[in-house]
């Protein structure tokens, strides 16, 4: 058993050492914006996740899921042939309260019970992230690229006061005076090279590192049910769909890189023929003045024996 173990374990080392050898191999050219923009469009189809909220059993209170949306620029810098640096714009609004809860009807004096089910109440005006996500890509398939990213988004939150109630039977409120926070933000996904435009597919967490909005929530004047209340804090994580758009340079911007680039190694291949050229004749000078330099060692040899 302890040489099955041992082999496992060298087994274990060296399956590493290829995969990590593989992952940071930089022999390949992996400049996959050579015919794309390096400026590109992102939108997020986002769900943040449900408030944390104290307990309210007998209304079946609870806090839901709710969708969100993000859009703006982002700009890529190629760091080596595997890895680069994003750089983003964004705005969007974010889902302040999702609520569910059901009030039994001799609680309202009603002919059935309310069962309270809207749709979320956002923040009123856009709030705004600026993500810094280092990336690492790595081809896999012709035309698909492996793509992890991972860094930080600045935040900036708007000040806002945020309330959904209910006749005066029920309220929830939620504030942020004005905040600028620092996120956590992970991404994995896929790049796709089309004829027009290069897509980049990635699910994306966001783990926020403060609360977003908090409150309190309360129902009150219930007929037989006495009065509840608690804390609301909608912390302002999410996962989602990440779209990133990239778009086909035209043809005389190609063709102006390759010519760059073509260009660049005629002007290089110039410079080491001046060199060569240059040793030739430094080597050429030192030639002669070795010979020079010994027919007057001869002369001066002759003269002596003469005297």
């Amino acid at each position: 058993m302890k040489l099955k173990n041992i082999f496992f374990a060298l087994f274990i080392v060296i399956s590493s050492h290829l995969f990590a050898q593989k992952l940071f191999d930089n022999g390949k050219d992996f400049d996959i914006f050579h015919n794309y923009t390096k400026w590109g469009v992102q939108v997020d189809a986002l769900a943040y996740f449900p408030a944390q909220v104290d307990a309210a059993n007998q209304f079946s209170f609870q806090s839901q899921y709710a969708l969100g949306y993000k859009f703006g620029v982002v700009y890529n810098f190629n760091l080596t042939n595997h890895f680069g640096l994003r750089l983003g714009a964004l705005a969007g609004q974010v889902p302040a309260i999702n609520t569910y809860f059901v009030l039994d009807q001799n609680d309202i004096n009603a002919n059935k019970d309310y069962q309270h089910q809207n749709w979320p109440s956002y923040s009123p005006i856009f709030n705004f992230s600026f993500p810094v996500l280092f990336e690492y890509r790595n081809f896999s398939i012709d035309r698909y690229i492996l793509s992890l990213d991972g860094g930080i988004q600045i935040e900036r939150t708007t000040g806002a006061v945020i309330t959904d109630q209910y006749q005066n039977y029920y309220q929830t409120s939620v504030s942020n005076p004005g905040s600028w926070d620092i996120d956590l933000i992970a991404k994995a996904g896929w790049y796709f090279q089309f004829r027009r435009l290069m897509l980049q597919t990635s699910v994306v967490y966001k783990y926020r590192m403060v609360d977003q909005y908090t409150g309190t929530f309360a129902f009150n004047n219930l007929q037989n049910s006495a009065p509840v209340s608690g804390e609301y804090i909608q912390r302002g994580d999410y996962i989602g769909l990440s779209f990133d758009f990239y778009f086909h340079k035209r043809a005389r911007e190609v063709e102006m890189g390759c010519r760059a680039n073509t260009q660049s190694a005629q002007v290089k291949k110039r410079q080491e023929r001046a060199r060569r050229e240059k040793e030739k004749i430094r080597k050429r000078q030192e030639k002669i003045k070795r010979k020079h330099a010994k027919k007057m060692r001869k002369k001066a040899k002759k003269k002596w024996i003469f005297w």
